[in-house]
């Protein structure tokens, strides 16, 4: 999975010509931690459907602020540059997938 900074987000979202899927979290948050492996399974899942990023709230506050992202995990669906749908919170691989599938 491709890891996101401030510097590349920009030219990464904007750019795509799929949706792409960025995972904000934190090393330290236990729930993040969960969620990882998950969107790292669906990663391979969607692959060349939909694009996945990951994100380090604390290394990359600039986008933090931008989408008011205030809890982690917060999870954004981007689609053609611009916030389609976003969830904060862990759910399961299955409530995912659906999420996911309802927006592409």
């Amino acid at each position: 999975m491709n890891i996101l900074t401030d510097e590349l987000f920009d030219s990464s979202i904007k750019s795509s010509d799929i949706p792409v899927l960025v995972d904000i979290f934190a090393e330290w948050c236990p729930p993040c931690k969960l969620l990882g492996p998950i969107v790292e399974k669906l990663s391979e899942e969607y692959k060349g459907k939909v694009e996945f990023y990951k994100m380090d709230l604390d290394k990359n506050p600039k986008t933090g602020d931008l989408f008011q992202v205030d809890r982690i995990p917060t999870v954004v669906l981007f689609v053609g540059g611009q916030v389609k749908d976003k969830f904060i919170g862990l759910k399961s691989e299955e409530e995912i997938r659906s999420w996911i599938n309802s927006h592409i």
